[in-house]
C-alpha cells in the first residue's frame, strides 16, 4: 500500500507567533493529503496544542544558546527515523540544516522566509546573506510569504529567481465575525471594555520587532489629547513574550493601567478581534502578518506600520490607515481619525473583509502549497522507519 507522502517541518519552537500558527493552519488542511511531522530546535510550545491530529510526530531537539554542534548530529538522527520526502524548514534559525537534511538522504529542501527581527529589521546582515546564498544548493524553493521578501530575495540577497516563489497568507474568513453582528456587550473583556467605550486591539507576541513599546506611547498620546474622551478609550495588547515586564512598567509609569491591558496568550483571539472597534500594528520588521488579514476578515480598519507585506494587505485610506515605522506621532494621528470617526470605521472595515474575502482565501494559500509539494515530491514517498534509539524526545509538552 502506497503512503502518503511525509512533510517534516522544521523550526525553532511551536511558541506563541503568527509563524507557529501558520505551520498548524497548513498542517491541519492538508493532513488528507500528506502526513506531517514537526522537528523544534529547542522546545515544542503552546501551539501544538492547535493540531488537529494529535499523532502528528513532534521531535523536541533540545538545543542549546548559540553553536550547538551537537543539534546537527541530533537533527540527522531524527530525519534518520522520520524519513521524510521533503523537509520545509522555516526563517533564519533553521536555514543551516539544508545540508545536513540532505546528508539523511531528504531529496528535497524548501525554506520558508517568513520576516525579520528587530535586530536586522531590514535584512541588511551580510552574514545572514551570505548564509542564505550558501545553502541555495541544497534547498529546492525559497518561500517568501510578501512580495516585499521576494524582491529581497532575489536582487538583494542573490538568490536565482526560479528557485523562489511567493506564496502569501490565506485565512478562512468563515471563522471571523464582524464588530456590526455582535452586541455592544465584550464578554471577554471582563469588565476592561464596557459599552460605550472604543478598543483598540493589538495581537502579537511581546517582542522588540512588534515595538509595542512605541503602541502604548502613541496611545498616551491620543489620551492626553482629551482627557474627558479618553476615559472611553481602551487599548487591548493580547499575547506573550520577553518584553512583558518592560511594557507592564511602561503602563504604570504612564498612569494607564486603567486604559491598557496585557491579555497575554488567548486561544480566542478571532473572538477578541470581534470585540474591538480598532486593530494596531506597530511592528518594525514584518513578513506578512496573518493576524492583520484576521482583523480585516473581522471588519476591524487597520492602523498600521508600512513594513515587510503589511503594504500588501493594507490598502492606505481604503482598508486602514499605513505610517512609517517607529513614528509615534503618526501612529498616534491615525489612531485619533478612527476614534474620531466611527463612520471611517465602518467603511475602512467592510472594505478589508471584502478585500480578504477576494484575495486572501486559505482555499487559495493551501492550493499553492499543494501545487508546490506535489510538483516536487513526484513519486517519493517512503515508510516510516521502526522505532531506532535517536537519542531525542518527542514532545508534547506545552
Amino acid at each position: 500500500m502506497n503512503e502518503k507522502p511525509l512533510i517534516a517541518h522544521v523550526l525553532y519552537s511551536l511558541g506563541t507567533g503568527g509563524m507557529e500558527r501558520f505551520v498548524v493552519t497548513l498542517i491541519n488542511n492538508t493532513c488528507d493529503r500528506y502526513r506531517h511531522a514537526i522537528v523544534c530546535l529547542t522546545e515544542s510550545g503552546p501551539t501544538l496544542r492547535e493540531l488537529a491530529d494529535p499523532t502528528v510526530p513532534c521531535v523536541a531537539l533540545h538545543k542549546r544558546p548559540g553553536k550547538d554542534w551537537g543539534c546537527y548530529a541530533r537533527f540527522w538522527r531524527a530525519l534518520r527515523h522520520l524519513r521524510p520526502d521533503l523537509v520545509h524548514s522555516y526563517n533564519i534559525g533553521a536555514l543551516d540544516l539544508a545540508p545536513i537534511a540532505k546528508l539523511a538522504g531528504v531529496r528535497r529542501v524548501v525554506h520558508a522566509e517568513r520576516g525579520r527581527d528587530a535586530a536586522d529589521p531590514h535584512g541588511e546582515n551580510r552574514r545572514y546573506r551570505r548564509l542564505r546564498r550558501w545553502m541555495s544548493p541544497f534547498i529546492a524553493r525559497y518561500l517568501p510569504v510578501s512580495r516585499d521578501l521576494e524582491f529581497w530575495l532575489v536582487n538583494g540577497v542573490g538568490i536565482d529567481r526560479a528557485k523562489v516563489a511567493c506564496i502569501p497568507n490565506g485565512i478562512d474568513v468563515r471563522q471571523f465575525a464582524s464588530r456590526s453582528a455582535t452586541t455592544d456587550a465584550r464578554p471577554l473583556m471582563g469588565g476592561f471594555a464596557p459599552p460605550g467605550t472604543v478598543l483598540i486591539i493589538n495581537v502579537g507576541r511581546l517582542n522588540a520587532v512588534k515595538y509595542q513599546a512605541g503602541l502604548i506611547d502613541a496611545f498616551d498620546a491620543v489620551c492626553k489629547r482629551d482627557n474627558q474622551s479618553a476615559s472611553h478609550l481602551r487599548l487591548a495588547i493580547v499575547g506573550e513574550g520577553n518584553e512583558r515586564a518592560s511594557l507592564e512598567r511602561q503602563i504604570l509609569r504612564l498612569g494607564l493601567t486603567s486604559r491598557v491591558r496585557l491579555f497575554g496568550n488567548r486561544a480566542d483571539v478571532p473572538a477578541l478581534l470581534g470585540e474591538a472597534d480598532i486593530f494596531v500594528s506597530s511592528s518594525i520588521a514584518e513578513g506578512m502578518p496573518g493576524v492583520v488579514l484576521e482583523a480585516m476578515a473581522s471588519s476591524l480598519p487597520v492602523a498600521a506600520t508600512r513594513v515587510g507585506g503589511v503594504g500588501e494587505l493594507v490598502i492606505d485610506g481604503e482598508t486602514g490607515m499605513l505610517v512609517a515605522p517607529s513614528d509615534r506621532d503618526a501612529l498616534a494621528s491615525a489612531l485619533r481619525q478612527y476614534v474620531d470617526r466611527q463612520d471611517l470605521r465602518l467603511q475602512h472595515g467592510r472594505a478589508g473583509r471584502a478585500r480578504v474575502e477576494r484575495c486572501y482565501s486559505m482555499a487559495s494559500m493551501v492550493s499553492a502549497y499543494v501545487t508546490l509539494y506535489d510538483g516536487l515530491l513526484v513519486g517519493h514517498a517512503r515508510p516510516l522507519r521502526p522505532n531506532p534509539a535517536i537519542g531525542i524526545t518527542e514532545s508534547r509538552e506545552h
